[in-house]
């Protein structure tokens, strides 16, 4: 089964096109895209990111995390950072752009129909230069992991420290260095950074 998960009549009519002969469903929301994936916990989803109502790409990450068996294939005119961050190393996501060819919608869905992956050049090169500047970042001990796994749950330094049986100082030094490490200057993005490592459950942060 396709899903197609697209609130705007002229891509979905333009996807139905394309893949006609296929079973095809629509979602044109969250809700209805939850309901077709419960029905069809093996789909394919094709879906234009910018256009659906996710309003942030963790939210499209928890549905990942909630269907594990979906795949997707991802469209848009351009991907934006966020996206490949939280995506590009997930073997279920494929990605191809809105300037690719009919014949090049249908291949993509073969290919991840029978257990392969898409992914248009433009994105490729872009994975590729994020997975040679992700070699050279320094690992977190593991202390500054359990902190930041800590972090994501929603826990104060405080209520780290009393869970640890530690000082709050040790905590934030802690924090500090992580923070030093991963480049980021907030929680929020710490805790970003945890979700895309899978340190962080992100259905039960993103409740």
């Amino acid at each position: 089964m396709i899903v197609i998960a697209d609130n705007q009549p002229l891509t979905r009519d333009a996807l139905t096109t394309y893949l006609a002969g296929q079973p095809l469903q629509f979602a044109g929301n969250k809700a209805e895209l939850a309901e077709a994936l419960q029905a069809e916990p093996e789909a394919l989803v094709v879906l234009d990111f910018t256009l659906f109502d996710f309003a942030t790409p963790e939210q499209l990450l928890i549905y990942l995390r909630r269907f594990a068996h979906v795949h997707w294939l991802l469209l848009s005119a351009e991907f934006a950072e966020g996206l490949l961050r939280l995506f590009g190393a997930e073997p279920q996501v494929s990605f191809i752009t809105k300037d690719c060819t009919r014949t090049d919608v249908v291949q993509a869905v073969y290919r991840i129909s029978n257990g392969g992956r898409e992914v248009c050049p433009s994105v490729s090169d872009v994975l590729r230069a994020r997975a040679t500047t992700q070699q050279n970042l320094p690992r977190l001990t593991s202390t500054e992991t359990a902190i930041l796994t800590l972090m994501a749950e929603g826990l104060t330094a405080k209520e780290i420290a009393a869970r640890r049986n530690s000082s709050v100082h040790t905590i934030v030094t802690h924090k500090k260095n992580l923070f030093r490490k991963l480049g980021v200057s907030t929680a929020y993005e710490a805790v970003r950074y945890a979700l895309r490592a899978g340190l962080a459950d992100p259905v039960e942060y993103y409740i």
